[in-house]
């Protein structure tokens, strides 16, 4: 048992003074219920300022690599990190989530980024959320800035957003990305930053699709989630901050693994035929432009160009 001093003489236990508290007890119970699942890829230092915000809930972390090992000695300092996983290559963010997602035995899972800040009292009113929307697969924060001001909108699936037959329809996925919300709301989707995870429907459908290293993971996984009408909930009283580009350092190889992984994820989430010759001319387009831009010595545009043939060649030609 441990004790505190009292305003009187003597000690008090710290048993005692938690019995007259029933709102703590209320928060840590709520708390308990959450495994937090981090992914870290040749990470920065914010991921300090969201291990402080998660420091009384339990945290499995998912190590893909290239992270500077002084950093990762202080980050397996925090005691609530109950498991930590380190694997000899990226395997990529949704297969590491999907890893880490099997080991969660709790109620709820907090998928979050290391540029993500959410404070505690946010993480609570998404569990709170649960009691109001117990169907709910998947409950999100609203997205803020440093000032606290809504920069949050209502996003769609991109297959929703282009011109279909049904005009009104048509029109009122127009509309959504024009708006800030102002309540709870049910979207279609939500980016995969910051998730709070309902356990008992997410371990039946699964989480993210394995094959899709980065990038459109989150919109492969909304698109499950609508088709099995299971809701994700934006909640109104629970604010994040994403920093976004924050979470990974930036350099050539980060920027060569993104331009590629953007375009095969793209393929492989619109289902697109191989055999379409829009790849081949695509294929050579790119080695066009990445042939032209090296000889203009502009690197960036060339790497760029160099990382899209390469993901549209393995889409095509490789398993």
């Amino acid at each position: 048992m441990r004790w505190i001093q009292g305003h009187g003489a003597g000690l008090i236990s710290l048993r005692s003074v938690v019995r007259f508290h029933p709102a703590t007890i209320k928060i840590m119970q709520n708390l308990n219920q959450i495994t937090a699942v981090i992914v870290l890829y040749n990470t920065t230092d914010i991921i300090f300022k969201c291990l402080e915000n998660l420091r009384n809930i339990n945290i499995i972390i998912v190590d893909n690599g290239r992270n500077n090992q002084n950093l990762i000695k202080k980050i397996k300092s925090n005691k609530n990190i109950i498991k930590y996983f380190r694997f000899k290559k990226n395997i990529g963010f949704g297969r590491a989530c999907n890893f880490a997602f099997k080991y969660s035995k709790t109620k709820y899972t907090l998928l979050v980024e290391p540029d993500v800040l959410i404070k505690e009292i946010d993480i609570l009113n998404l569990v709170e959320g649960f009691k109001n929307y117990p169907e709910a697969g998947v409950l999100v924060p609203t997205l803020v800035d440093k000032d606290s001001a809504i920069i949050d909108k209502l996003e769609n699936l991109p297959e929703l957003n282009s011109k279909e037959a049904n005009l009104v329809k048509s029109k009122f996925n127009n509309y959504l990305p024009k708006n800030i919300i102002n309540g709870d709301v049910c979207v279609n989707f939500c980016w995969a930053a910051v998730l709070l995870l309902n356990n008992e429907i997410i371990k039946k459908i699964g989480l993210f699709n394995k094959k899709i290293f980065i990038f459109w993971e989150d919109f492969y996984f909304c698109r499950k989630l609508r088709t099995l009408k299971i809701p994700i909930i934006k909640i109104f009283n629970s604010k994040a901050i994403h920093i976004e580009g924050f979470s990974t350092k930036k350099n050539l190889l980060s920027n060569f693994i993104i331009n590629k992984h953007h375009i095969l994820s793209s393929y492989i989430y619109f289902k697109v035929n191989k055999n379409e010759f829009y790849l081949t001319k695509k294929i050579f387009l790119y080695l066009f432009r990445f042939m032209t831009y090296l000889f203009i010595l502009n690197l960036n545009k060339s790497l760029k160009n160099l990382a899209r043939f390469c993901a549209t060649y393995k889409y095509k030609y490789l398993k």
